[in-house]
C-alpha cells in the first residue's frame, strides 16, 4: 500500500524530482540480512555469502543455522549498546547531580531512599545527595562488571522465580557492556560455530539489557526526576500552537533538557519571544525523548514518534528541531529545508549533515548557556519564517500519561484490585505493546487493528515507546475510548482510567514490568504462568529484537506481525518458538495478519486461564 505523501514545496522532497520517497513494495527488513529464506552473511570479506537450499554453506563452512543465529545476535547487540549508552547518560547525570557538579537537582527523594535500602545502605542521617551518589555508583558497578559477582539490581528488582530460573540455566549476565562485547565477538568469522551456544549468548544479552538498561535506567531516572505522575494532556500534532515558538526535542541529555525547560519558562526568553510576535515558547518531545519531565507539568508535550518526524515537520509549525544521539532519521533534513525549520544537534559525537551544531567539544560552555543559545536560535527562526504557512491540527487529542506503579497504587490503593479483576475475569489478560512502527506498509494500522480486537475481548493494554504514539493520537489513551472495550473491562475501569495505559518511552518498559510483577505477586503466580504477553506488531529497527527478547527472558511470550527474523533456520526457529519455553518459560510467535495475532493472544490467554481454573 502506497502511503500518502506531503505535497512538497521544493525538489528535495518531491519523488518526481528524485527526492525522498517510500518504496511501496519494500517489506520490513527487505534486505534479508536478518534471516529470510535466502540468508545472507557479510561477516567477512570471503563473502558475502548467500545460503540457499542448493548452497547450504558459506565459504567458511557456516550453515543457515549459524548465520541466522549470528545475525540476530548482532542486531540485538547493536540496540543493547544504543539503549545502554543512553541509560549511561542518566546514570552519569544522577552521579553528577549528587556531587553537585551540574545544575540538575536530585528530585526523587523517595525512590532514592527506597533503592538505597534495597541495596543495603544505611539511610539514617545521610543526605539525599549522599544516598543518590551511592545508588548511582551501584548502578555503574553493576552495569560495568567484568567478572561474575553478585548483581545488586537483579537482587533488588527481579522476582525470585526469575532469579532462580536464570541461575539454574546459567544465564546470569556479567554486565551489559561485557555482554555486548561478547555478543559482537562471537559472530566474527571462525569464533563460534555452534548456533545453540550463540542463542545462549543472545538470551544472556537479553537479561543484561533487561536488568542494566531497563531496570537500571528506570532507577536512575526516578531518582533524578521522581516517579512519573499521572496527568491528562494534549498530545500529538493537535498540541502544536501555531502562534508560539515551537521547539521539538529529540533525545538530549537530562541536564540539557532540564535547562531547556527552565530557559523556555524564563522571563527573559518569554519577553524575547513576545518581541518577535510569538505568544510564548513551547517544547515538544519526539520519542525517544526524556518524557519524564512531561509528568512534572514542565511543558514537554508528546508530539510524535520517529516515523512521524517528517509529518510533524511538514506542518510548518516547528521553528527548531533539536536532536542528539539516536533514532534521528536523515530524511528529516529534506522536509526541514522545505519549511525553513532549523535542525540543531548537540553533543560531542553527534551531528547531521546540514544541521547547525551547538556545543561540540567546547566543554567550557555551561549547560544553561547552551540551552539559552538554542532557545535564542529558535526565537530567531520564528522571526525569519513569517512567510511559512503554519498548519495546526484541528482534531484535538488528549491522553492520560504518566502511568506507573506509584500512580496505580495511588488510584487503587494497591494492585490487589487489578489482580482480583484478572482472576475473576473482568480483565482476561494484560498485553504490553512496545517497539517500533513500520512505514513499509499500512503504517500503524496493523497495530491499531490488533489492539482494538484485544480491547473488545476484555484484554487490558499497556503501551510504551514509538508504538504507543499511534494509540495516543488515535485517542485510545483517553477515557473516551472506553466504548472500544468489552463489557467486563469497561466494568473494571469504571470510566476512571483509559483502556490503554501509557507508561512512557521505550526505556520506560521497566515501569510496566514493575506493575506486571506486582500483579503477579497479588495473583500468587509467576509472571510466566499468567495471561501476560508482549506485542510488537510493526517492529522495524534493531530494537525490535532486543526489547521483546528482554520480555521473553522475563517469562512473556512475544507476538509480531512484521517479518520473521529467523525463518531461514528451522533449528533456530524451532528453539525460539518452542524449545526456549522449557528454559525460560516463553516463546516468540508471528503472523502477518494483525487479527490473527490478536486471536492467537486471546486463545493463548484462554488456555492460561483454563490452566489456572479461572473464569
Amino acid at each position: 500500500m502506497k502511503r500518502e505523501t506531503y505535497a512538497p514545496t521544493c525538489g528535495t522532497c518531491d519523488p518526481a524530482a528524485g527526492g525522498v520517497q517510500q518504496n511501496p513494495d519494500a517489506g520490513p527488513r527487505a534486505s534479508s540480512v536478518f534471516g529470510q529464506k535466502e540468508i545472507h552473511c557479510e561477516v567477512c570479506s570471503l563473502g558475502p555469502c548467500t545460503i540457499t537450499d542448493e548452497k547450504t554453506r558459506g565459504t567458511c563452512g557456516a550453515n543457515a543455522d549459524l548465520v541466522v543465529a549470528r545475525n540476530i545476535l548482532r542486531a540485538a547487540a547493536m540496540d543493547a549498546a544504543d539503549h545502554g549508552a543512553r541509560v549511561g547518560r542518566s546514570m552519569l547525570a544522577l552521579k553528577q547531580a549528587a556531587d553537585n557538579e551540574i545544575s540538575l537537582p536530585v528530585a526523587g527523594s523517595k525512590p532514592v531512599s527506597a533503592m538505597a535500602t534495597e541495596f543495603g545502605f544505611p539511610i539514617k542521617e545521610q543526605s539525599l545527595e549522599t544516598l543518590a551518589g551511592q545508588v548511582a555508583d551501584t548502578l555503574f558497578e553493576d552495569m560495568n562488571r567484568v567478572v561474575s559477582t553478585p548483581h545488586k539490581v537483579i537482587d533488588a528488582a527481579a522476582s525470585p522465580e526469575r532469579r532462580l530460573t536464570w541461575f539454574n540455566r546459567d544465564l546470569l549476565p556479567v554486565g551489559l557492556p561485557h555482554e555486548v562485547f561478547e555478543a559482537l565477538h562471537q559472530p566474527t568469522v571462525g569464533t563460534q560455530d555452534e548456533w545453540r551456544m550463540t542463542v545462549d549468548r543472545l538470551m544472556r544479552l537479553g537479561i543484561a539489557f533487561s536488568v542494566d538498561a531497563l531496570m537500571g535506567g528506570s532507577i536512575a531516572r526516578d531518582a533524578l526526576y521522581d516517579k512519573p505522575k499521572k496527568i491528562v494532556a494534549k498530545a500529538n500534532l493537535s498540541a502544536l500552537d501555531g502562534g508560539a515558538v515551537n521547539i521539538a526535542i529529540h533525545d538530549v541529555s537530562p541536564e540539557l533538557l532540564d535547562c531547556l525547560v527552565q530557559a523556555a519558562r524564563s522571563e527573559e526568553f518569554r519577553k524575547s519571544a513576545e518581541q518577535v510576535g510569538a505568544t510564548g515558547i513551547r517544547l515538544y518531545g519526539v520519542c525517544p525523548s526524556d518524557l519524564s519531565l512531561e509528568n512534572e507539568n514542565c511543558g514537554l508535550i508528546p508530539l510524535c514518534n520517529v516515523s512521524g518526524s517528517e509529518v510533524a515537520l511538514s506542518t510548518g509549525a516547528l521553528d527548531l528541531w533539536l536532536a542528539d544521539s539516536r533514532l534521528v532519521l536523515p530524511g528529516i533534513m529534506n522536509v526541514a529545508d522545505c519549511h525553513k525549520t532549523v535542525v540543531a544537534t548537540v553533543g560531542e559525537k553527534e551531528g547531521m549533515a546540514g544541521a547547525e551544531h551547538f556545543g561540540g567539544n567546547d566543554t567550557s560552555v555551561e549547560m544553561d548557556d547552551l540551552a539559552g543559545m538554542i532557545v535564542s536560535r529558535a526565537i530567531e527562526s520564528f522571526a525569519g519564517r513569517r512567510d511559512v504557512r503554519r498548519d495546526e491540527e484541528l482534531n484535538e487529542v488528549v491522553a492520560t500519561l504518566g502511568i506507573s506503579l506509584d500512580a496505580l497504587d495511588a488510584h487503587y490503593g494497591c494492585l490487589e484490585r487489578v489482580a482480583s479483576a484478572l482472576i475473576n475475569g473482568q480483565i482476561k489478560g494484560v498485553v504490553i505493546l512496545a517497539g517500533c512502527t513500520n512505514t513499509s506498509g499500512a503504517d500503524e494500522k496493523t497495530l491499531l487493528n490488533a489492539v482494538d480486537l484485544l480491547l473488545e475481548n476484555d484484554i487490558l493494554v499497556f503501551a510504551s515507546g514509538c508504538a504507543a504514539m499511534p494509540l495516543v493520537k488515535s485517542g485510545r489513551c483517553s477515557k473516551k475510548a472506553l466504548d472500544r472495550c468489552g463489557d467486563k473491562l469497561q466494568m473494571f475501569l469504571k470510566g476512571e482510567l483509559p483502556p490503554v495505559w501509557h507508561f512512557g518511552e521505550c526505556v520506560d518498559n521497566a515501569n510496566a514490568l514493575h506493575v506486571f510483577r506486582e500483579i503477579a505477586k497479588y495473583a500468587g503466580n509467576a509472571m510466566k504462568d499468567l495471561p501476560f504477553a508482549y506485542l510488537s506488531p510493526e517492529w522495524s529497527g534493531d530494537k525490535g529484537v532486543v526489547v521483546p527478547l528482554a520480555y521473553r527472558m522475563s517469562g512473556f511470550d512475544s507476538y509480531h506481525c512484521a517479518s520473521d527474523p529467523i525463518s531461514g533456520s528451522e533449528a533456530v526457529r524451532q528453539f525460539v518458538c518452542e524449545g526456549a519455553r522449557e528454559l525460560v518459560g516463553s516463546s516468540m510467535k508471528w503472523d502477518s495478519d494483525p487479527q490473527a495475532v490478536a486471536e492467537m493472544i486471546i486463545a493463548d490467554f484462554a488456555q492460561v486461564r483454563s490452566d489456572r481454573c479461572w473464569r
